[in-house]
């Protein structure tokens, strides 16, 4: 199952979405891919990975001691 993250870099927030009908947060989401990734590291931003464990393979890699991990209560 697919999953999306929402990295926000004020909050410190790395929040885990599932891609399903259950999640309020991710109905119809779709990455700003105009904006495109380099320009949204200053402020974070959608980010879509193909599974749940993709986006924590990420989260620990990249961003584990800079942000807060967070799985949503809708979807988890």
């Amino acid at each position: 199952m697919k999953a999306w993250a929402n990295i926000d870099i004020p909050l410190k927030t790395f929040t885990v979405h599932l891609d399903h009908d259950n999640c309020p947060y991710i109905i119809e989401m779709k990455q700003k891919t105009e904006q495109g990734w380099k320009k949204q590291h200053g402020t974070g931003g959608w980010k879509q990975f193909t599974s749940r464990k993709e986006a924590l393979d990420i989260y620990e890699i990249s961003y584990r001691g800079k942000l807060a991990l967070i799985e949503c209560g809708y979807c988890k």
